[in-house]
């Protein structure tokens, strides 16, 4: 069984030091990816809290975020699914709020850039608007690292923290993106990463 607080640890780490509340109160009440039952997930699935139209948008940026390559990508271990879960049962209303605001944002854009939904524009087009998204986020996240009490997140890392912890939680993120040993014998506590090869899921 994987080590949600460790999974918590990690993921953080690839986010730059921090996750939200309402992610560590989901992973620790057990909230974790899993594929949808014939396949990847289909656009536009949803059930909980996000619509229709928004779950297109995460589904297409959360395949851009982690693809599928040589190993299964977030859409075929279910992370759009995951994301609307953990939303509809874990985050706070705010950051839903944020969410559901900064999604509209992305189809105002699209319309803005080339007439079309979100969805309509090519893979190429998607990419670079997440790619100023990303550069917003980063910039808001440093202005506002002191500020007190925090401001809600800026959408787009609400974004990229759900999939990855999404994709992390899942069978296929713990036995092929991390090392996973169910049972790990001795505890060795300076174990070089050469020797291991990927960080370790436990």
């Amino acid at each position: 069984m994987m080590d949600r607080r460790e999974l918590l640890h990690r993921a953080s780490m690839l986010l730059g030091g921090t996750i939200s509340a309402g992610a560590s109160a989901g992973i620790l009440a057990g909230c974790v990816a899993t594929p949808w039952v014939d396949g990847p997930t289909p656009v536009g699935a949803t059930g909980n809290f996000l619509t229709p139209m928004e779950m297109t948008a995460i589904t297409s940026m959360a395949d851009h975020i982690i693809p599928k390559t040589d190993t299964p990508g977030a859409l075929d271990v279910g992370v759009p699914a995951f994301i609307d879960r953990m939303l509809a049962g874990y985050y706070l209303q705010r950051e839903r709020d944020v969410m559901r605001s900064g999604l509209a944002r992305i189809n105002a854009d699209a319309q803005a850039l080339r007439g079309v939904s979100f969805l309509q524009l090519t893979s190429d087009e998607q990419v670079e608007l997440m790619k100023r998204y990303d550069r917003e986020q980063y910039d808001y996240t440093r202005a506002n690292a002191t500020t007190q009490p925090p401001p809600a997140p800026h959408f787009f890392r609400l974004v990229k923290e759900l999939t990855i912890l999404g994709f992390c939680s899942s069978e296929a993120g713990a036995t092929k993106l991390m090392s996973y040993n169910q049972t790990p014998g001795p505890y060795r506590g300076d174990v070089p990463l050469s020797e291991i090869g990927k960080v370790s899921a436990l």
